[in-house]
């Protein structure tokens, strides 16, 4: 099966003030885009090396959909321990 890739080499006109190319030129914008990487990286990588998710382990949309819901809820739920109970738990109030 043959797949239809498009490519565009300029921006219409019309499109050109919705894609905040222009905004994205500045270095404040470059700045915040970098450390936007390792914040929406690092649960990705989490999820993938420690919770075993480069594969599932059923078969089906629904039953897929349902086991990277529960790691992801995993994944929070450990974030909010480590950031919040521990921190109760030395003695400091957060």
């Amino acid at each position: 099966m043959k797949r239809r890739t498009i490519i565009r080499s300029e921006n219409v006109p019309v499109v050109v003030p919705l894609c905040g190319m222009a905004k994205m030129q500045m270095e404040a914008a470059k700045a915040i885009y970098r450390l936007r990487g390792a914040v929406a990286e690092f649960p990705n990588a989490c999820l993938k090396t420690k919770m075993g998710l480069r594969q599932f382990r059923v078969r089906g949309l629904k039953k897929v959909r349902c086991e990277a819901l529960w790691a992801c809820l995993s994944y929070n739920i450990q974030q909010w321990v480590r950031l919040r109970w521990r921190v109760q738990l030395a003695g400091v109030e957060a």
